[in-house]
């Protein structure tokens, strides 16, 4: 049996080993066995939500079941053997895995592989190093004593293999004498450079504009800001169509890299299991919600950030706040925290476009006359955020439905005093402005606040 194997480690701690084998004729095994100190130590950082259990004893009864379902890969149809959910949502995405794949020369449905590529810069404070074992810790890690084994030793990490998720054109840069530049060795990328996309004018612009309109709302956002490509000193093999040096690109600072160093953060398809293919269907927004409610570090204010990006997001007509666009950071390495809104897209100013990336309900909990919207490809027909939906939503929390409604019609009061003005003083085509004014004005709680207004 042949075994290819990953050192996995939160900062300078290593927490335990990702590894893959396959027996002849027999399914391919990925599974992550975590290191004895790091299972026993009970102020250990937190690699994963998903990994915590509720007493020590159910801890320790987690850490050492090797068929535990979140320590394990399974088999896609459409991607073959996936890593176990945690890592296998650290992969990058889209045209920009495609290019790391290129780079290192292997196939992008080889996880495993990708993974290793891109172990020196992934999302928050994780790094996947090559470890050689001894034939001792194969047989302790891979099939506890009961089998003989063989090493494949993985390729070290590439020197300029960094891992972004999102199928947008982008690159990881760092900011150096007005430049943006590649990683270095001794350097993380602190910057995603998000470039043009031939057939969506102006899309760094856009994006630029709906975090500030979700700003203004009361939503806490990710700092970014708008740069000419004449700047950006990377090579990136991507067709940006007839931009120039003029051109516009997004500059998205990190906020899993810091002056001080890396801080960890995960997403929600991490902490609820799901593959990245599963991101739009797995779970509802009153999962999410459950899972903050979990942690006193997020709790009631966090499921208010919540229905204020989803009430944002809405009014923008984006779509697009999937499992893996909502996430935490553990400034401590320990307590998490909601990050701030990001991939934040106002789709309504190229077409009409509503509904959410997720149902708000599970289908069987929603009220009998939700209204549906009409999402964009792979988002489905989700229901809006109406006053019954929210007071569904909050009865199944368990949480009071005034402080919510309050959150939102705030959210809604800001929008409606702030952003006409700042669309109409946006660097976008007239068209672009006109349906983004549209469709914001055209919104149930706008139009609402609008008559009350006029009265």
């Amino acid at each position: 049996m042949n075994v290819k194997a990953l050192a996995v480690f939160l900062g300078a701690r290593r927490v335990g080993v990702l590894f893959q084998y396959a027996m002849p004729g027999a399914e391919v095994v990925t599974r992550f066995v975590a290191d004895a100190p790091y299972a026993r130590d009970p102020a250990a950082p937190v690699l994963s939500a998903a990994y915590l259990a509720d007493t020590p004893d159910s801890q320790a009864a987690f850490w050492i079941d090797v068929r535990a379902e979140p320590l394990n890969g399974r088999h896609s149809p459409h991607n073959s053997w996936l890593l176990p959910a945690f890592f296998q949502n650290l992969l990058p995405e889209g045209v920009f895995r495609d290019q790391v794949a290129r780079v290192r020369g292997c196939d992008p449905k080889d996880h495993f592989e990708m993974l290793a590529a891109c172990g020196a810069d992934l999302p928050g404070n994780v790094y996947a190093r090559p470890v050689e074992l001894s034939r001792d810790e194969l047989a302790e890690y891979v099939t506890q004593n009961q089998d003989a084994l063989e090493m494949t030793v993985t390729a070290d990490p590439m020197d300029d293999g960094v891992s972004l998720s999102g199928v947008q054109p982008k690159v990881g840069v760092i900011a150096s004498g007005g430049r943006y530049v590649a990683r270095t060795k001794d350097h993380d990328t602190h910057i995603i450079a998000k470039l043009p996309v031939v057939g969506q004018p102006l899309l760094p612009e856009l994006e630029a504009l709906s975090l500030q309109l979700a700003g203004a709302a009361g939503a806490q956002v990710c700092e970014a800001h708008l740069e000419p490509l004449r700047k950006l000193a990377v090579e990136h093999g991507y067709d940006l169509g007839d931009a120039g040096a003029d051109t516009q690109f997004l500059a998205v600072v990190r906020y899993d890299r810091t002056p001080q160093g890396r801080v960890h953060c995960e997403d929600f398809a991490q902490i609820l299991g799901a593959m990245p293919e599963e991101k739009y269907a797995a779970a509802s927004y009153l999962d999410v919600a459950a899972a903050m409610l979990a942690f006193p570090s997020l709790g009631e204010p966090a499921v208010h950030e919540l229905l204020r990006r989803m009430a944002i997001n809405e009014m923008l007509g984006n779509p697009d706040m999937h499992l893996k666009n909502l996430g935490v950071v553990y400034p401590d390495g320990r307590t998490p925290r909601l990050g701030p809104a990001y991939d934040v897209v106002a789709y309504a100013a190229y077409q009409p476009c509503c509904g959410h990336a997720l149902r708000i309900l599970p289908a069987g909990l929603e009220p009998r006359r939700a209204e549906a919207g009409n999402g964009r490809t792979g988002a489905g027909r989700k229901p809006s955020l109406t006053p019954a939906m929210l007071r569904a939503f909050c009865a199944q929390l368990g949480i009071p439905e005034k402080p919510a409604a309050k959150t939102i019609a705030d959210c809604a009061k800001a929008a409606l005093a702030e952003w006409p003005g700042m669309i109409q003083r946006a660097s976008l085509t007239p068209r672009q402005r006109d349906n983004l004014l549209a469709h914001f004005h055209a919104q149930p709680l706008v139009q609402s606040l609008a008559r009350r207004a006029a009265r």
